[in-house]
């Protein structure tokens, strides 16, 4: 798959660092599929269309990711982490249409369950579309 839109050298930093900062710890398919995830948001009319907005995205004043909200979106990202970013970017799609993720031993993702469709589970995460 490829999206109809290309993905230039600042949007595959910041999906590294998304990813580096919710992902770091979890295999490689976990990390690519938080990629999906955002990239999905940025194709979807319902969030902003950039890989920066969609990761700076606030409701009310809560930041979508918590990494905004502890800073550890500012960590450089892996080798490993940018490679997962190119390749969520390039169409990798292992969590489909999933536009959102929580890990449960974390987060009770009371909202998320309540209201969306339960997709995969990829090591810590659970997705949801």
């Amino acid at each position: 798959t490829s999206y109809n839109r290309s993905f230039n050298s600042d949007d595959i930093y910041w999906l590294a660092r998304i990813i580096e900062a919710e992902a770091g710890g979890e295999p490689y398919k976990g990390k690519v599929a938080v990629g999906n995830v955002v990239i999905n948001r940025v194709l979807s009319s319902s969030f902003p269309n950039t890989v920066y907005g969609v990761i700076f995205e606030y409701y009310g004043n809560i930041p979508q990711f918590s990494p905004v909200a502890d800073g550890t979106i500012y960590n450089n990202p892996s080798q490993v982490s940018i490679q997962a970013a190119k390749d969520a970017a390039n169409g990798a799609r292992p969590v489909g249409d999933a536009t959102y993720f929580f890990n449960p031993s974390k987060a009770a993702g009371t909202w998320i369950v309540r209201n969306k469709t339960y997709v995969t589970r990829i090591g810590g995460h659970v997705f949801y579309r």
